[in-house]
């Protein structure tokens, strides 16, 4: 399986914004927090497929596997999905 540089970028960047927001009850911007858990959602959606996303816990949980599998050569990382 593979995804685009551009899907893990993606990625990598929405769940390193939810991380420095911190925990949701504790963050200061509840609002942007949601918007950010649902477009990394979204963004994991996108390049793994729904049956996949479905498997987690949550964005957050999703978004790490996917990008702990592309650190280690699990999942490809290519620059066009054929």
């Amino acid at each position: 399986m593979a995804i685009t540089l551009t899907q893990f970028e993606t990625i990598d960047g929405l769940a390193g914004s939810l991380f420095r927001m911190g925990d949701f009850l504790e963050c200061a911007n509840p609002r942007a927090y949601i918007q950010t858990q649902n477009r990394l959602l979204d963004a994991c959606a996108d390049a793994m497929g729904w049956t996949y996303v479905d498997t987690f816990e949550g964005a957050e949980d999703c978004a790490a596997h996917v990008l702990a599998d592309a650190l280690t050569g699990v999942l490809d990382v290519v620059d066009v999905v054929d």
